[in-house]
């Protein structure tokens, strides 16, 4: 098994670090989704750490060490509040993203991937238009696109979908970005990352090799165990192949 190492970035935000030694230079953040946290993804981080990088879980605001209410108020909550407090935390979860990658830069780790799975697939494509520092990007079941899938728009949720990735496609694909999604997925439905793709293809040819977009039709947002196993396998080339050095 890998080591594993935790600590906290800047005194609050929780970390775990996991790698073989010599602890490789290509680091991947992995960012979990809604209601988990960063030791969900254990398996995940044993197999970055197994295919040669060092894999970085966070705990994204108000989850696993950081859980406060917040998630309770989430259970109860209408779908525009949902919507807006999601969009929210996304955000402040790219914030905290970047202050872990100044650490693990810091240490010595380079170059930097992001791979993220639904809430965190949306943080991982905000760090990504965000962060330059960013190599390589992997969004699983997540959309560069915040637009409510109830078609019920607020102003603040309006201002919001402006900060989208989809709306910096120079800046999300300046570096390569895979996206997965499921087919039949109602809760983020694949149209967004696919129309991103299909936008950046015909419209930013220059970024065009930037981009790869894959989609499972007969999964819906709880994949199949089959088809989540070919998600990581995909991520897992992907990843290694953008930032592992010989």
């Amino acid at each position: 098994m890998p080591d594993e190492y935790r600590f906290f970035v800047d005194g609050r935000i929780p970390v775990l670090k996991v790698h073989d030694e010599p602890r490789p230079g290509p680091a991947v953040i992995v960012l979990h989704g809604l209601y988990a946290n960063a030791d969900v993804q254990r398996g995940e981080l044993n197999a970055l750490a197994t295919w040669g990088m060092t894999a970085v879980g966070v705990d994204a605001p108000h989850h696993g060490a950081r859980r406060d209410g917040w998630l309770d108020d989430m259970s109860w909550i209408g779908p525009l509040d949902f919507h807006t407090r999601l969009l929210h935390a996304v955000r402040e979860a790219a914030h905290d993203v970047s202050r872990v990658i100044d650490h693990v830069v810091h240490e010595g780790h380079w170059p930097i991937g992001v791979a993220g799975i639904s809430f965190g697939a949306y943080t991982a494509l905000t760090v990504a238009a965000q962060d330059s520092r960013v190599q390589a990007t992997v969004s699983i079941l997540g959309s560069p696109d915040w637009t409510p899938r109830d078609g019920h728009i607020t102003d603040e949720i309006r201002w919001l979908m402006g900060q989208a990735p989809v709306h910096r496609p120079w800046d999300t694909a300046r570096h390569p970005v895979f996206l997965l999604n499921a087919g039949r997925d109602s809760l983020v439905p694949p149209h967004g990352s696919r129309d991103f793709a299909r936008t950046v293809w015909e419209h930013h040819p220059h970024l065009g090799s930037n981009v790869e977009h894959y989609e499972y039709p007969e999964s819906d947002h709880m994949m199949r165990s089959e088809d989540w196993d070919d998600v990581w396998c995909r991520s897992l080339g992907f990843l290694r192949r953008h930032l592992y050095r010989e």
